[in-house]
């Protein structure tokens, strides 16, 4: 074999081992380190079920064997038959010889070759014997070291100083690979350490110290940015001469760090942590991102100064344990401070600034690349300091009352969002519940523009919901406090001329009278800022109109009153024919039906029929009237409608003294029903009808539409002497009530359309009036409507529907705590107040003085009794 290690042999020189000595088998002897390698290996035996080894037919390497001969002993195996010496000898010398022992001397040829043929390739070697090789001492690499070492560090000493090594890259790359690949990596990666040590510690560090001497925080810190930036180039110049020991050894080792870390930690050490330079660099750091936040001091922004500082502090491993801590010191004072003088503003101001202020601080994290550990440290303190040491400001009720009142949604949405880093949001809960009610109640008990209550609701709702849409970002708890509270000011009463004495709700009425024009006028009865539609859309903008008024509508509770109402101006439109669309009309019986149930429906749904009927009916009194002969015709058109007095409002009877044409008139129509329905009695509301007459002034012929009381006046004037009538011959000739006739004179001498003359002039009608007939009566209409008097709706029925209402409440109040009473036979006070509050709350919620009054009133009609001071007993 040949050593590695042996210079004669690395040239090809082969010397012998030993020479040949007898045995005690009759062979030379000779000492057992001189054997030649075949008398050492002939020796050896195979086992008796194996056989030699076979060489690799590839194998390029020398075989050493010795040619057996005839003079052998009889059972003797080649050697190149017995071993085979593959791979490569080992590096210190040694040679690897595997020993198997021979065959029995006992054993003939034939039995050889049978276990030639059984080859057990699951037999491996008994016995590995070592053997040393090496002839002469190992080389000495010391003097080589030294040489590559003294270039390598004349190479630092010139990257150092900025300067182009004398010898190149590649020759010093190879050299350093040579004494890696001599066992001296430890020694050379001491070296470079102890190299760079020397240079970063000294030189770098007191030019540092001289040049920051007397100059700022921050001009500190630019200088250790351009040092580390010089320092990082020089060390990638390092990395590249020193690469094959950065990857081969350096890479694994526990001792010593990559270069890369190696010049790193070397500057963080006798750098950074410098006592002079560390609290100037981290100060200067700070200041520059007080000169972004816009404090005042005496340095210029530099943006890419204070970016590069972030870096250097991640880059050293020294954000989290130095920058950070600083940083949120001095974050939490400057807050601090800003919050103190900034709460003295308005809440607006404050708000926006603080919205301002947080955005600023969050860019200014990611922009500088700040930890997200310093993210969250930073918003926690904002929250901190700006909302929980300043939630009274935040919460003044009158201030946010008068963000709300003004409709600044920009400065709330702000406030709501400062308010919810700290899940306060909750808490505007009673200034906006006190704005919708202090605002609603204005709203509601305004009584000058009673008209225009239900369009200001209207416009007040959607306030609302976008101020909590787009504000409070639809906050279901700031949701629930908007439909209370709006429900709560849309039930308040309270007793006042308008509501005719009594404290019904005033909402049910004015939703009914809105409800009432649009379904009478259209489209067209809306102000131009309420249609968002165009005038001639048919049926979809008067439907959205419409759910926008259920929407007030389902706030009411009590709908006793709205139903009253409905029901008096709905009557006065089907009677005179008023609505402006019947597909309108049943579209909100629909909504209603929808809305309140079948049971609330009933008597409006029992109206429309009635209709029908009275059309059905007049359509045969026509034909039995074309049936007749022509003197025995009325002389005049003739419409009756027959209504159900069950499911139509009530109306009193208003005595009268019908002309005798149209008494005749409905004489005739009378006998006709008579006949058709045997036991049915008919009952005339002439205060319901209406009529129109041709009127022929002297510059025109006119068709008047007007009520049957302002017909009957009128046809008093065609057989008027002189043409003039005093207050007292009209009222004696129509037997008409102060109220009525002085209402219909009205309408007809001081309105817009003057068909009589009063004398004395005025807008009021006295007894002591004269009246004539207009001759100089002049329009460009040709039909001209005189009755909307009777479409309005007088004071007296105003007070007379509140007043049944009222008194229904009271009834349907007693019959509830009778209920009661008779199924618990005893109860207390409290217990029965909330049980009745209970059962009545579908037709609105009582107050308990009123639950009281009615309980004292059914005590003094023996319906119940007082068993003890606050407990009653049912009486049977």
């Amino acid at each position: 074999m040949q050593s590695s290690g042996d210079p004669e042999q690395r040239s090809g020189k082969r010397k012998s081992i030993g020479k040949r000595k007898l045995s005690d088998q009759g062979e030379p002897s000779q000492p057992q380190s001189q054997r030649t390698i075949s008398e050492l290996l002939s020796k050896n035996k195979y086992p008796h079920n194996s056989l030699p080894p076979k060489s690799s037919p590839t194998s390029k390497r020398s075989r050493f064997s010795v040619s057996p001969s005839r003079s052998s002993p009889a059972h003797a195996v080649s050697p190149n038959k017995m071993y085979n010496f593959s791979g490569s000898p080992p590096k210190n010398g040694a040679a690897f010889v595997r020993a198997v022992p021979a065959s029995n001397a006992a054993s003939d040829k034939s039995a050889m070759n049978t276990r030639q043929n059984n080859f057990n390739p699951g037999a491996g070697p008994r016995k590995l014997v070592v053997k040393n090789l090496r002839t002469g001492p190992r080389a000495n690499h010391e003097p080589y070291f030294n040489k590559i070492w003294t270039q390598l560090d004349g190479a630092l000493t010139d990257i150092f100083e900025d300067r182009k090594p004398n010898i190149s890259l590649e020759e010093l790359y190879k050299g350093a690979e040579n004494i890696c690949r001599q066992d001296g990596a430890t020694m050379l990666a001491k070296k470079v350490q102890d190299r760079c040590k020397a240079y970063v510690a000294g030189k770098l560090r007191d030019n540092l110290v001289t040049r920051t001497g007397g100059g700022t925080d921050v001009d500190t810190l630019r200088a250790v940015i351009e040092a580390w930036s010089s320092w990082h180039s020089r060390l990638i110049t390092v990395r590249w001469v020193f690469y094959y020991l950065d990857q081969s050894f350096l890479l694994h080792s526990k001792d010593f760090p990559v270069i890369h870390e190696m010049g790193l930690i070397q500057f963080r050490s006798y750098v950074f942590a410098d006592r002079s330079l560390k609290p100037k660099i981290l100060q200067g750091a700070y200041d520059l991102i007080s000169v972004d936040r816009g404090a005042e001091t005496r340095i210029m922004p530099d943006q890419s100064l204070l970016k590069n500082a972030m870096d250097l502090f991640h880059n050293l491993d020294v954000y989290n344990s130095d920058f950070e801590p600083l940083f949120i010191s001095n974050t939490e004072k400057f807050v601090t401070a800003w919050a103190a003088e900034e709460s003295e503003k308005p809440l607006a101001s404050y708000v926006e600034n603080s919205h301002c202020l947080i955005e600023r601080e969050v860019e200014r994290c990611g922009f500088f690349s700040l930890n997200r550990s310093t993210k969250q440290k930073l918003s926690e303190l904002l929250d901190q300091s700006l909302v929980a040491e300043h939630e009274d400001v935040l919460l003044r009720q009158n201030e946010v009352v008068a963000l709300m009142r003004s409709g600044n949604n920009t400065a709330l949405k702000q406030l709501y969002g400062l308010l919810t880093r700290r899940g306060l949001g909750i808490k505007l809960k009673p200034a906006f519940g006190s704005f919708i009610v202090e605002e609603g109640s204005s709203i509601v008990f305004d009584e000058h523009q009673e008209v225009v209550m239900v369009i200001r609701l209207l416009k007040f709702k959607q306030q609302l919901d976008e101020t909590w849409s787009d504000s409070f970002n639809g906050d279901v708890d700031l949701g629930n406090t908007l439909r209370d509270s709006f429900g709560q000011f849309m039930n308040l009463g309270k007793k006042s001329e308008s509501s005719g004495g009594t404290d019904n709700p005033k909402t049910g009425e004015m939703i009914a009278k809105y409800v009432d024009r649009l379904l009478k006028g259209g489209l067209k009865s809306l102000p131009p800022s309420q249609a968002d539609a165009p005038l001639d859309d048919s049926f979809s903008e008067m439907r959205r109109q419409l759910d926008q008024v259920l929407d007030l509508f389902r706030f009411v509770q009590g709908k006793a009153v709205f139903e009253a109402f409905y029901k008096n101006d709905l009557a006065r439109r089907l009677l005179m024919n008023r609505s402006a669309s019947d597909e309108a009309e049943k579209e909100m019986l629909v909504l209603l039906k929808k809305e309140c149930g079948s049971g609330f429906t009933h008597n409006l749904e029992s109206m429309f029929k009635d209709m029908d009927v009275a059309r059905d009916e007049m359509a045969a009194y026509n034909s039995m009237q074309k049936q007749l002969d022509r003197e025995q015709r009325l002389s005049m058109d003739l419409n009756v409608s027959v209504l159900s007095a069950a499911s139509w409002p009530t109306y009193p009877d208003v005595p009268v003294q019908v002309p005798p044409s149209i008494l005749s008139a409905l004489n005739s129509f009378e006998k006709f029903y008579h006949n058709k329905h045997n036991g049915r009695k008919l009952t005339w509301k002439h205060q319901l009808a209406h009529c129109q007459l041709i009127a022929r002034f002297p510059k025109g012929k006119k068709e008047l539409v007007v009520s049957s009381f302002q017909a009957i006046v009128l046809l008093l004037f065609n057989d008027a002497e002189g043409d003039t009538l005093s207050y007292k011959d009209i009222q004696e000739q129509t037997g008409l009530s102060d109220p009525e006739l002085k209402r219909t004179l009205q309408s007809l001498a001081c309105a817009k359309y003057r068909v009589l003359n009063k004398k004395p002039k005025g807008k009021e009608v006295e007894s002591t009036d004269e009246f004539s007939w207009n001759s100089q009566f002049n329009d460009a209409k040709m039909r001209i409507k005189i009755n909307q008097v009777q479409l309005k709706e007088t004071k007296e029925e105003n007070k007379t529907t509140h007043e049944r209402v009222a008194a229904d409440r009271h009834f349907e109040t007693q019959a509830a705590i009778v209920r009661i009473m008779k199924s618990r036979k005893t109860i207390t006070h409290s217990e029965l107040i909330a049980e009745v509050i209970e059962a009545t709350l579908s037709r609105g919620q009582l107050q308990p003085p009123d639950i009281k009054e009615n309980i004292n009133k059914l005590i003094e009609k023996d319906y119940m009794e007082r068993v003890e001071p606050n407990s009653y007993s049912y009486v049977a």
